[in-house]
């Protein structure tokens, strides 16, 4: 998006989402090539060390799940507090 663009925060959160997924896709194909490596190495060292890298990218993609989740419910109590609030507005204001 171009810097004079304003986004909402639910434009903001999708956008994350979306970036976080291509991030995943791309951590999960290094992780299976990472580990296809680490069998082709007779070296034990190189072959441990790949297993090593291999098992920090599974932990990243474990917490970037928590993070999507934890965008994914702010999103739904935001849209809730919203709805509550235009609920509210227009109770207190009628036409």
């Amino acid at each position: 998006m171009g810097k004079g663009t304003v986004q909402t925060p639910s434009e903001k959160a999708e956008e994350t989402l979306l970036a976080m997924k291509e991030f995943r896709r791309y951590l999960e194909g290094v992780e299976k090539d990472l580990s296809r490596t680490s069998k082709k190495f007779s070296n034990r060292e190189i072959a441990q060390g790949v297993g090593f890298v291999a098992a920090g990218i599974h932990e990243a993609l474990n917490y970037l799940e928590i993070v999507k989740k934890v965008i994914v419910k702010t999103e739904r109590v935001v849209a809730k507090k919203n709805i509550g609030s235009e609920h509210t507005t227009v109770s207190t204001n009628p036409p």
